[in-house]
């Protein structure tokens, strides 16, 4: 399985319900991912790291099934640094003997791509509401993403 986001064939900014949909399918998608991902792994520790990723994924797919469009005024954006560790490593493809340092390596990369790909459509929609999600559906990858690159300089650039 390669770290892409699905096809933007069906991406509307037209209204609220269709950008919402989309996340919600590229949410699904996410879970999929690591659920397969946790299932292939021969490691019980890296099985246990990618059901918590995909456990992030269903808290994401659940905000957005809850989302408001009224309410979309008074959320936050929080400003989350990046660390950009991801971008001096080299992609990792998917073995079932996956070492930690791999499966970091692989989730930070797709958290990356996932910020990327939100934030390339947030300066495509022009109206608020719409801009506004795919705004919220970045900063919520790019936290995933300094999650895991926190967890990746503490615990595998810290190695001897």
């Amino acid at each position: 399985m390669e770290v892409t986001m699905e096809s933007t064939d069906a991406v509307s900014c037209r209204s609220f319900d269709d950008v919402v949909n989309f996340a919600i399918k590229q949410e699904e998608s996410s879970v999929r991912f690591y659920e397969d991902f946790a299932r292939r792994a021969k490691n019980p520790g890296i099985r246990d790291f990618f059901r918590e990723l995909a456990d992030d994924q269903k808290e994401h797919l659940e905000t957005l099934k809850g989302l408001d469009p009224f309410g979309l005024e008074e959320f936050k954006l929080e400003q989350v640094e990046d660390l950009h560790l991801s971008d001096y490593l080299v992609d990792v493809k998917f073995t079932e003997d996956l070492t930690y340092q791999e499966a970091l390596t692989l989730a930070m990369k797709k958290q990356d791509k996932a910020h990327e790909f939100y934030a390339s459509w947030k300066n495509k929609c022009i109206h608020e509401k719409t801009h506004k999600v795919f705004e919220m559906l970045g900063q919520e990858e790019l936290k995933h993403k300094r999650k895991l690159e926190e967890l990746y300089d503490d615990e595998v650039l810290t190695w001897d």
